[in-house]
């Protein structure tokens, strides 16, 4: 009997190569589990334009075809997880179940505040080149961009800092109630970056989905704490 395969898709910033010890617990458990590096990330280049979520989710797609992976169970980690619901919504009938963790379905960050947070992003370039203000630009973007929870988007460079709005600002709703293959939010207890909150709200949506906390650990819980979330991945894909 083939052995099952996991992709582990990575949160924005990271590479595949921060998951590579859950790829081993998984696969000492048996299973065959894949670590790419998105575009954009890690060993792969920076594209020269920005991108979307669909766009990640075909090379989500050329990765599969490549690799011939059959019926795969999709592991997406934040930025990750926004892919996996994506590919499943363009792509269905291919994945045989999706593990989330702290994934964004919701965005955490207030809407008014995040549109005002995309407005001033496009506007604020030209006040902040004019002097004397150009001598506080860097210290006064940080502090704003943490504020209102756009952290990655001040780490973001080139073609990824529209990209990253590209992602943020996609609604996911849809793609989440499309979801009809078995789905487990495997969360943070203590995740402050995407609060177990967006979890339940989820949850509530996707009725093929089940919630398991891991208590004391949080938004990386998956590369903090590998082997607990693997065995608990092993017990949902058992169960399946």
């Amino acid at each position: 009997m083939k052995r099952q395969s996991i992709i582990i898709l990575h949160g924005w910033g990271l590479s595949g190569e921060r998951f590579l010890p859950l790829a081993e617990e998984l696969r000492a458990r048996g299973y065959t589990a894949y670590v790419p590096d998105m575009p954009g990330f890690g060993a792969s280049s920076v594209p020269k334009n920005s991108l979307t979520l669909a766009d990640y989710a075909n090379f989500l797609n050329i990765f599969i075809q490549k690799h011939d992976i059959r019926n795969p169970v999709l592991i997406g980690h934040s930025f990750g997880g926004r892919v996996s619901i994506k590919y499943n919504m363009m792509y269905p009938k291919i994945v045989r179940a999706l593990i989330l963790t702290g994934t964004p379905g919701f965005t955490p960050v207030n809407r008014k505040k995040l549109l005002l947070f995309i407005f001033l992003a496009k506007v604020g370039g030209a006040f902040w080149s004019l002097p004397p203000f150009c001598l506080f630009r860097e210290f006064v973007q940080k502090w704003y961009y943490y504020a209102v929870g756009a952290r990655d988007f001040y780490r973001a460079e080139g073609s990824m800092r529209q990209t990253f709005k590209n992602i943020v600002q996609e609604d996911l709703e849809l793609a989440m109630k499309s979801v009809k293959i078995p789905c487990l939010l495997l969360w943070g207890g203590q995740d402050t970056i995407v609060p177990i909150s967006i979890a339940h709200k989820m949850a509530a949506i996707m009725g093929t989905s089940t919630l398991i906390t891991i208590p004391d650990f949080g938004h990386n819980v998956p590369y903090r704490n590998s082997a607990r979330f693997a065995h608990l991945v092993a017990q949902f894909i058992h169960r399946i």
